[in-house]
């Protein structure tokens, strides 16, 4: 199935894609203006985003639509189509096979520094074709009023730091003018770690979680910090970590200690919310000097392992951690 082909069927069910094609750049397939420095626009309209609770696979291991939900069988036909002439079947899933055999065969030392960034055991085991669908999905998903949604077309579009941000109204659209190829930014505010793990490729960001670790505080307990930013509290329209006390323990879910896209600065936030806890700001300045120091030791062992290692994603693990350490100096 052509390109063309397929515009037309997202175009006929709602959708827009207006002066775009899919060709290959310099960072591999995507979109681009099909005449230079005019304006371009796609757009999803909300009941072309896809639900992945909706899809399964079949015997040939190609993406299905649910026909038990009733949704409109042009829809079916045109997602079913999408994914197996520009998504999963074409080459998603030996995509995400290569990367995880990849990421199976870095050293058990180099597997420990990623249990302290964000990985967990089960990263590392096998997966079957439907863990494989789940880490596909992930990668090209979208959050939007807490449900996550699939964007046919938009999901073509490949990340720069500095890409456009997409439009969330009334479905999912990107519009401007670009002189090559059209870029979004994934995410903005984001460890380049969680990034790596979600999506599979290294990039540079503005942000940089502390490691997991464990702080004994005298008088007061222990301080657990975790990594898991997909757990936290909003107050006054801003993200904050979700912090809990249990008995003596204080457990953070995660905690910037470089963030360009807040406020407050990370070292402030930090004092603000351990005085809640009775801790006093010298106390909580000296621990914030301390994780600064722990977590530049953490990048630097890690930065040697990889060079160590002719892995190409301890490469890419390589490139992320020299830029983290850059953002903590």
């Amino acid at each position: 199935m052509k390109f063309t082909e397929i515009l037309e069927k997202f175009r006929a069910l709602g959708g827009v894609a207006d002066n775009v094609e899919l060709r290959h750049g310099q960072i591999g397939r995507g979109i681009f203006p099909i005449h230079p420095n005019l304006p371009i626009k796609i757009k999803a309209p909300a009941h072309l985003l896809a639900s992945p609770s909706w899809l399964y696979l079949d015997r040939d291991n190609h993406i299905r639509v649910n026909k038990m939900l009733g949704l409109d069988p042009a829809f079916i036909s045109f997602y079913e189509d999408y994914q197996k002439f520009f998504g999963w079947s074409n080459g998603g899933l030996e995509e995400l096979s290569t990367h995880h055999n990849a990421l199976r065969g870095l050293s058990k030392t180099l597997k420990q520094h990623l249990l302290l960034f964000g990985w967990i055991k089960s990263d590392f085991d096998s997966k079957t074709i439907n863990d494989h669908m789940n880490d596909y999905f992930v990668s090209r998903q979208i959050g939007i009023e807490n449900e996550s949604k699939l964007m046919p077309m938009l999901e073509l579009i490949n990340h720069s730091p500095t890409g456009m941000q997409y439009i969330i109204k009334d479905g999912v659209h990107v519009e401007g003018i670009f002189e090559t190829e059209v870029l979004t930014c994934y995410r903005k505010n984001f460890d380049a770690f969680h990034f790596f793990r979600n999506y599979h490729f290294a990039t540079g960001t503005s942000t940089a979680l502390s490691c997991n670790v464990k702080i004994e505080v005298p008088d007061i307990g222990t301080i657990n910090i975790s990594r898991f930013d997909s757990t936290f509290d909003i107050k006054d329209g801003v993200i904050k970590s979700k912090i809990t006390k249990n008995n003596s323990e204080i457990n953070i879910s995660f905690l910037d200690l470089v963030s360009d896209g807040k406020i407050t600065s990370p070292r402030k936030e930090f004092a603000d919310r351990m005085h809640e806890f009775n801790l006093p700001a010298h106390t909580s300045n000296e621990i914030f000097d301390g994780l600064i120091i722990h977590n530049r030791i953490a990048l630097e062992d890690m930065i040697v392992e990889c060079k160590l290692s002719s892995n190409r994603i301890a490469k890419e693990l390589e490139y992320i951690a020299v830029k983290q350490l850059q953002l903590l100096k």
